[in-house]
């Protein structure tokens, strides 16, 4: 049977929670660190599309997260192995696409996955590494006199979504809401005023930091170092720009790189909007 016509047999439709299971084992086939609740937590603040093969089985999963009216993360791009080579992937991202019109769209790619973006308008602006270790308790580092951190709670929602689109060019209200809600996160305060911050949660084998937001290096290292001696021994993540200046200092405290993924954009690119600069992603799926 043509590609063609083995596609005809194949639907496709909204991802629904009760799909959750069945993309969460497809996740774990490939060997991905997604728990169940990680794929429960994603699908809360997006939306998504699954393909089923002619018996009603789920084969493929596609997901994306809107920030604000104009911009939009893509990921979780699965299809199962059995079914590869057949297109659907690419029929997928059609339909990701098409339900977002005249969205800029944000993904991170894997090197297998870069030449489909590239043919489907999609342009490198960076690199992404993944770092992780079990993490050893690190001195805190000192912040200038008047720094301090501490913890975020809801109260401080305004000024966290202003930093998070400073330094992102893009509104992600919905879900610092939700991080609020579901993580533990702290500030970085200035003397009253929000100079960076950072979350921490529960995520795959461990915990994962970020987002991590700060207008300075030292202080987005001083609130990593301070995730990472609170969960001391246990298994830590961050997701990081090649180019945010942490890479050497995450090196020496055993942090290391254990992968890179291609950062895209329909727009090839965030455009630099202020002070505050991104030092960690919320997740490789979200941005």
């Amino acid at each position: 049977m043509t590609d063609a016509a083995l596609l005809t047999r194949i639907e496709t439709r909204p991802m629904h929670e009760a799909d959750l299971e069945a993309g969460y084992a497809l996740s774990k086939a490939l060997s991905w660190p997604h728990r169940l609740e990680d794929w429960q937590f994603m699908f809360s603040v997006g939306e998504g599309r699954v393909a089923l093969n002619p018996t009603g089985e789920i084969i493929g999963t596609i997901m994306w997260w809107r920030y604000g009216e104009g911009h939009a993360s893509l990921g979780m791009v699965i299809v199962a192995d059995a079914w590869q080579g057949h297109g659907i992937g690419k029929r997928l991202m059609v339909e990701a696409r098409n339900a977002l019109p005249g969205v800029v769209i944000h993904l991170n790619a894997t090197p297998t996955g870069v030449p489909l973006y590239e043919k489907m308008g999609f342009r490198p602006c960076g690199i992404v590494e993944q770092r992780q270790s079990n993490a050893a308790a690190q001195p805190l580092i000192a912040l200038p006199v008047g720094v301090r951190l501490r913890p975020a709670g809801q109260n401080d929602l305004e000024a966290i979504v202003a930093c998070d689109t400073q330094a992102c060019g893009m509104n992600r209200r919905r879900l610092i809401m939700a991080l609020l809600s579901l993580a533990k996160g702290v500030i970085v305060d200035d003397g009253g005023k929000v100079a960076g911050y950072a979350f921490c949660r529960k995520f795959g084998w461990g915990m994962v930091v970020g987002p991590v937001m700060a207008t300075r290096t030292d202080y987005a290292a001083a609130m990593i170092a301070y995730w990472i001696g609170s969960h001391a021994g246990q298994f830590m993540r961050l997701d990081i720009p090649q180019d945010c200046g942490l890479s050497h200092w995450l090196d020496e405290i055993g942090l290391l790189r254990v992968d890179a993924v291609a950062a895209m954009s329909t727009s090839g690119g965030n455009a630099d909007v202020g002070p505050m600069q991104r030092f960690a992603l919320c997740s490789q799926a979200f941005g």
